[in-house]
């Protein structure tokens, strides 16, 4: 909020001068949000030494409250634009160890929702089942997402609603090839000026023999290969984006497919899921970039790999399935109203144990971190005006 940059150096805090780092951490210990904050700063710009002085104001609990937590945009299950809010400090994955975490999402169409998110990692325990969460008051089932069927083949509870990912993909190459066609077309038309720059005036003549026009028009030679090879990766560009065009056709339509290729984007979607891929950062990009060109998505990706492609908020069904292959059992769900009274009863308790049903001995306990996240999020929740249907 105070606009600090890289090698900012704080030397005043509320007209104390620090002498070292830990004279520093103690002064901020004893101000809270409510407090005006000013601070002095030395900073480095250009080749000079520059003090700026910055006053923040005294900000509501609420407002504080509220800059504990992060907003990532994303797709909701009829992929459309929605914001998840959730705690900074949570894993921002749903696969990470011993995950319990509230967060609740906001879309323009729709009330925000209130989710309870859970996972733990069981290798080799293929079967479904339910995770139990054992509180001070009793004992709560919910049902897994993620399972194997008896033939061992990847399966998702039908009550997920995760997309299927050909939809997305065809998009994103759709997206990926337009942007192929204006770098190519770009290239080409800089190497097309080269070309009447250098030889606008020059007259070919096969007769010609002198070593200085020989030279001369080998370069020309070889510039006007270079702009049919360019117009010929232009040329399979374009082929490849006519054949994704007809294939987007093809899904748009009812009669032409079936099973899981079912999931029919509308315009409001493909804008949903564009908007999406040019918010992300440059690295991200790439690792959706890498995903859209496999038809092995996301099997090529490594544990960090899979993790920032979950990031992106793309190719939920197909990580899900990954994930599942490995042991992963999860549960990401809206909470229903019978549900909120045991979420306040978990913030409250001081032991709070989850395990899965097929594993009663490998327990995780929800840390007095994890459930204060809880509570600034459903405090958060609320006093934007949540309800919990």
């Amino acid at each position: 909020m105070a606009g600090l940059q890289e090698n900012d150096l704080i030397h005043i805090v509320n007209g104390s001068h620090l002498r070292a780092p830990r004279a520093g951490d103690k002064k901020l210990s004893r101000i809270t949000s409510q407090d005006e904050l000013k601070l002095g700063i030395i900073r480095r710009e250009e080749n000079r030494w520059n003090r700026i002085s910055v006053v923040l104001p005294a900000i509501s609990d609420e407002a504080a409250l509220r800059l504990k937590l992060r907003k990532t945009p994303g797709l909701d299950s009829e992929l459309l634009p929605v914001v998840k809010v959730s705690h900074r400090e949570s894993p921002a994955t749903i696969f990470a160890p011993d995950n319990f975490q509230l967060y609740f999402t906001e879309t323009n169409s729709r009330p925000a929702q209130l989710h309870l998110r859970m996972a733990q990692l069981l290798p080799g325990k293929t079967v479904g089942g339910t995770f139990i969460i054992a509180t001070e008051d009793g004992q709560t089932a919910f049902e897994t997402e993620g399972g194997f069927d008896r033939d061992h083949k990847p399966s998702i509870f039908r009550r997920s609603k995760s997309p299927e990912w050909e939809p997305i993909q065809v998009e994103l190459q759709l997206l990926l090839s337009e942007e192929g066609q204006r770098k190519i077309k770009e290239e080409f038309r800089v190497a097309e000026e080269a070309y009447e720059r250098e030889f606008k005036d020059f007259k070919f003549d096969e007769k010609r023999t002198d070593k200085a026009y020989q030279e001369r028009n080998k370069e020309r030679l070889k510039q006007i290969a270079a702009m049919e090879r360019i117009n010929a990766e232009l040329m399979r560009v374009e082929q490849n984006h006519q054949r994704l065009l007809r294939r987007q056709e093809q899904l748009a339509n009812p009669a032409s497919i079936s099973g899981r290729n079912s999931r029919q984007l509308t315009d409001q979607s493909r804008k949903a899921i564009r908007a999406l891929y040019t918010g992300l950062t440059p690295e991200q990009q790439e690792i959706v970039r890498k995903s859209v060109v496999s038809h092995r998505t996301p099997a090529f990706l490594n544990e960090a790999g899979l993790l920032q492609l979950e990031e992106t908020g793309f190719a939920k069904w197909e990580i899900k399935l990954k994930r599942a292959s490995q042991g992963w059992k999860w549960y990401d769900a809206p909470v229903n109203q019978q549900q909120l009274k045991l979420l306040r009863d978990i913030i409250s308790s001081d032991n709070v144990t989850v395990h899965h049903a097929s594993v009663p001995g490998q327990k995780f306990t929800v840390s007095a971190a994890q459930r204060e996240q809880m509570k600034i999020v459903l405090d958060v929740f609320f006093e934007q005006g949540g309800k919990v249907q």
